[in-house]
């Protein structure tokens, strides 16, 4: 799940919305068998946020030095 959101960051170069997130959690949960509870989805989803923010910030870092090549 965190790899695949933050590949479709980085190559979209735009946060997933929510819809997109719950998604992904779904599909991972079923892959896995997890029946998720309220605790553990919140844990999970705020893993997912914070490499998601990284991931942003990584593209900021890479588009301050793409600019500078030009």
């Amino acid at each position: 799940m965190l790899s695949s959101l933050t590949t479709s960051v980085l190559q979209n170069r735009i946060a997933p919305s929510e819809e997109q997130v719950m998604h992904h959690f779904g599909v991972a949960c079923e892959r896995v068998g997890l029946i998720a509870t309220e605790e553990i989805a919140i844990r999970i989803l705020k893993r997912v946020s914070c490499e998601i923010n990284k991931s942003q910030s990584m593209l900021k870092f890479i588009d301050r030095g793409a600019a500078r090549l030009h």
